[in-house]
């Protein structure tokens, strides 16, 4: 059940990279770091946003592998975690604005190329970690979100999430560059 699990993940994080490939390629920079007005972010700045939130997860998911890791205080609440969970993934499916985190937030500047790349790379790494997680899925294991520690989730939830919110932003691209 946990290996179809994880290859069902690599299937989807595969599909998710390769339509953020197909849609970066498609564009030259000057579109890609166009805003749509003064309090939004540019397609590039979305992207910015991705490797932030995603790399956050890694030095959690870098502990989850060295059997390092020490769950939250609020993981020993596996009923709040598991809703926590559902809460924050359902909300990645709302059209609504969600307001980030300071730590995830974009810096308000023009992008190169070399961001694409920083992007694909962090995509392969999360790739890996996705691979030497395997193991640890069956454990039910609580984490919290790099971002507030308060804010705890089981780890395969985490997943979901991360692969919830590059959809969300996938979309929010096509539809910023669709109306330029």
């Amino acid at each position: 059940m946990i290996k179809e699990k994880a290859d069902a993940w690599q299937m989807e994080l595969t599909e998710i990279t390769w339509q953020y490939e197909k849609i970066l390629e498609d564009f030259d920079l000057t579109s890609l770091n166009l805003k749509p007005g003064p309090n939004h972010w540019s397609p590039m700045e979305i992207v910015q946003h991705i490797i932030l939130v995603n790399t956050s997860y890694f030095p959690i998911f870098d502990q989850i592998i060295q059997q390092q890791y020490k769950s939250p205080f609020m993981g020993k609440l596996p009923f709040y975690g598991s809703k926590m969970g559902d809460i924050i993934l359902s909300s990645m499916n709302k059209s609504s604005k969600i307001k980030t985190f300071n730590s995830w937030k974009p810096s308000d500047k023009l992008y190169n190329n070399d961001l694409k790349t920083k992007f694909f790379k962090q995509q392969d790494q999360l790739s890996n970690y996705l691979s030497k997680l395997e193991p640890f899925l069956e454990e039910n294991l609580m984490i919290s979100s790099p971002a507030n520690n308060w804010i705890v989730y089981p780890l395969d939830k985490a997943i979901e999430i991360i692969f919830a919110h590059e959809k969300r932003h996938l979309s929010q691209i096509k539809n910023l560059l669709k109306s330029n």
